[in-house]
Formats: structure tokens, C-alpha cells, sequence
């Protein structure tokens, strides 16, 4: 049995072999991050123990900083900046820390992913199934609130893997030596004002905390003495939780496209469940005000229950498509995955690759109404009536008949495609992804 460390190395070779080149060798690039960033290694040499990491692959979201798939188990990071960082660029080497510090953590969260995806799929489906009218409020709040918690916490992870790195090359590094360290990934958390001197030009923007020089307490008399071991650190205070919520999750579109992928989820499973015929579709409500995503569009058909004065548009929405847990006969490898920082990218998270076309996407089909009046109505009538053969023989030929066939074969179709899609490749939402 190989040794993490084995695995590990396997892993690199691996990359290395398959993405190097006569001029450029990322591969080597990333090792050397791996390695020279303070508890990073031991990290991925954890998640590697605990079954979490197979292996890395290149990243084909455009824009996206790194990815990982937690249905394939792979992470993906961005060849780019590999080989820029290998060129000499410090600060873009500084930002791959920033990535793989929030990408190893999706590893660490992965059991809290996978749980979220099977809680939204089970939720939908038992909503679907059940009687008028169907809210899905309260699914989508406890989705986008799951995917918030371990964003943030992503987040922390990356910017506390930086701090360590800053940290080990001056002891005494200040908030400003962390900023200068990558300004692209620390501008989000703090605020720079040139016309000031150091440090105080430099200042975290409202509700952040860090550890800073000399904070810790000591007392000579004691014997002890000022402890800057996590200097620069974020700890996971409430307050830190909240902020990043507004810095990270929020500032960059997550629920939008969480929730807005979740609703096409949703819209795809409520077109395939088949309902009576001459029975009215069932009432779809959300009070996207309580979701926390107000600004998002629903699908046609579906109702904002939020209080407002004008009453709500519903036209159609292309965001991120969400990622249903795969059934139990979808094997992990054919998964993929990119959450933002789950993909660290520039934006527009292509969450949109979590998965194929979403049934939301697929033209919907009709159900013709049998209960109309007229020839196909009686001889339908006949049917039941006693006159099997000749009233099945001749109505078989009218006009009504071929529109329940034809919808009877649209509908099965969408099933069997909506089922495929989740048997598809999964590719979560790119993370920590905003190309700079």
C-alpha cells in the first residue's frame, strides 16, 4: 500500500509528464508550491490519506484560477499561472498559494458537498411529487446557506494559507506585506490608500479580523513571552464568517448563480414528473426575499412570493446549473467538478460546467388536453364504454390521439435525457475563479 507521500508524488509525475513542454514545465511549478508553502503539504498529504484527492488535471474553465471536483476527486489549476509563476512572477505564484490553500479545503468539506447536493436533490424530488402547491423556499435557503458556509471557509483557508507564507518569510510581516504579497487576491479584504504612509495605508475593510503582531497576551513577569506564530492569521469568528460572506460570497455572484442553478434544477424535475391529465400543473412558489436572492429571474411558470408592490416577472435564466448528487449507479470517476475556489476564477464562475444542457433547457412538451369535445372526445367515450376495438382502431387515427403519442414520446424523452445529465460529467463550480 503506498504511503500518502507516494501518492502524492505519483500525482505530480503524472501531471508533470503530461503537461510539460520543450519550453514550459508546470508541473515542476506546482510541485515546488506544494512543497514550499507552509502546511500546504501536509494538508494534501491528509486528503490524500483520507481517500479525498486522486490526482490533478488541467483546468479548461476559462477564466478560472483552480477547481476542484468533488465527485472525481481532482483538482485543476490554471497551467497559465504556472507558468508565469515558474517565469519569475512572485506575486502570480503568491496568488496560486491563495488557490491551492481554498482548493484543498473543498477537499476537506467534500463530505459537507456531496450531503448538499443529495439534500437538494431528495428535497426537490419529494416536493415534485407531492401535492399543489409546491414552495421551494425553504430548500433553496438551506441550499444557498450550505454552499455559503463552505465557501467562506474555502476562503478563509486560502487567504490564511498566504498569511502562513508571508508570514514564514518575515515573522513580523505586516497586514501591508500581505496585501503587496498578491493585491489581486487581498483588495477584495483590504482597503489601500496611497496618499498614506505604511501601515497605515493599509487598512481590512469593516468586519474583518486578523491576528496581528503582539496581540496575543503576555506578561514578562510571567515568564511568557509575545507569540507571532499565527500572525496575519483569519480565525473563523462569527464576524469573519459574516464579512466574507459579503466579500466573497456575495460580491461575486455565488448565490445568484447558486440558487439560479438550483431553480433550473428544480424547473427540469417538475417537467419530468407527470401529472394527470385535464388536472391544471401544479403552483410553483418561491420567495426568492427569503432565499436571500432578490435580483435573480425564475422560470416561466414560477411564482415570487416575496412581498413587493409590482407583481413578478418571470422570464427565462441561463445561470449555473446545479449539481445534483449523482445516483448511486454513477460512478464517481465520471463526475466532475468546479466550485468557484471549488473553481477560484475571475467570474462569470462557470458553475455553468457543473454539468451537460439542464432538462430547464430541453423544449417542453405540452400535454394535450383529452377531455376536449368533439369526434376523438366521444370515441374516447366508446372506449370506455365497451366499444374497445373499433373506438381504440379509429381514434388511433384522429388528431388527438397523435398529439398524446407524440407528447407521451417527448415526455419519456426528457426523462431518460434528465436522467443522462446527471449520469454526465459534473464539472462544480469553478473556484476562487476571477481571472485577473
Amino acid at each position: 500500500m503506498p504511503t500518502p507521500q507516494e501518492k502524492l508524488d505519483a500525482m505530480l509525475d503524472a501531471y508533470q509528464a503530461a503537461h510539460k513542454t520543450p519550453a514550459t514545465d508546470p508541473g515542476k511549478q506546482l510541485r515546488e508550491l506544494i512543497e514550499k508553502t507552509p502546511g500546504l503539504k501536509t494538508t494534501f498529504l491528509d486528503q490524500i490519506d483520507k481517500g479525498r484527492l486522486d490526482g490533478f488535471e488541467s483546468l479548461a474553465t476559462p477564466g478560472a484560477l483552480g477547481a476542484y471536483n468533488p465527485y472525481g476527486k481532482m483538482m485543476a489549476v490554471s497551467i497559465d499561472q504556472l507558468n508565469d509563476a515558474a517565469a519569475g512572477k512572485v506575486r502570480t505564484a503568491n496568488s496560486l498559494r491563495f488557490t491551492l490553500g481554498h482548493e484543498i479545503n473543498h477537499a476537506v468539506t467534500r463530505d459537507a458537498r456531496l450531503a448538499e447536493d443529495k439534500a437538494l436533490e431528495d428535497s426537490v424530488k419529494r416536493i415534485a411529487n407531492g401535492p399543489s402547491p409546491h414552495d421551494y423556499t425553504a430548500t433553496l435557503k438551506a441550499y444557498n446557506d450550505s454552499a455559503r458556509s463552505r465557501e467562506v471557509g474555502a476562503e478563509i483557508a486560502g487567504f490564511n494559507t498566504l498569511a502562513a507564507y508571508v508570514r514564514q518569510q518575515n515573522p513580523n510581516a505586516t497586514l501591508g506585506d500581505l496585501y503587496e504579497a498578491s493585491p489581486d487576491d487581498m483588495k477584495a479584504y483590504v482597503d489601500f490608500d496611497p496618499t498614506k504612509p505604511a501601515p497605515e495605508a493599509y487598512k481590512l475593510k469593516a468586519g474583518l479580523t486578523i491576528n496581528e503582531n503582539n496581540v496575543l497576551t503576555y506578561d514578562k513577569s510571567m515568564g511568557l513571552d509575545s507569540d507571532n506564530s499565527k500572525n496575519l492569521e483569519m480565525p473563523s469568528t462569527p464576524g469573519n464568517i459574516k464579512a466574507m460572506g459579503k466579500f466573497f460570497y456575495e460580491e461575486n455572484g455565488y448565490p445568484e448563480r447558486k440558487v439560479g442553478g438550483a431553480l433550473n434544477y428544480i424547473e427540469g424535475i417538475e417537467r419530468a414528473v407527470p401529472h394527470a391529465p385535464g388536472h391544471p400543473a401544479p403552483t410553483v412558489n418561491v420567495s426568492l426575499k427569503e432565499v436571500g436572492v432578490t435580483g435573480v429571474p425564475l422560470p416561466n411558470g414560477f411564482n415570487d412570493t416575496s412581498p413587493r408592490l409590482q407583481p413578478p416577472t418571470s422570464v427565462p435564466t441561463t445561470p449555473e446549473p446545479a449539481t445534483p448528487a449523482p445516483s448511486a449507479s454513477t460512478p464517481a470517476s465520471s463526475q466532475q467538478s468546479g466550485d468557484p475556489r471549488e473553481q477560484r476564477q475571475g467570474e462569470s464562475t462557470p458553475d455553468s460546467n457543473r454539468i451537460p444542457q439542464t432538462a430547464s433547457a430541453l423544449p417542453s412538451a405540452e400535454k394535450p388536453n383529452r377531455f376536449e369535445q368533439g369526434a376523438a372526445g366521444q370515441l374516447l367515450s366508446r372506449f370506455f364504454d365497451g366499444d374497445p376495438k373499433e373506438a381504440a382502431e379509429k381514434y388511433a387515427q384522429t388528431q388527438q390521439f397523435k398529439d398524446w403519442d407524440q407528447w407521451g414520446k417527448n415526455n419519456h424523452q426528457q426523462q431518460q435525457q434528465l436522467e443522462e445529465q446527471k449520469q454526465a460529467t459534473q464539472q462544480e463550480q469553478p473556484s476562487r475563479g476571477f481571472s485577473r
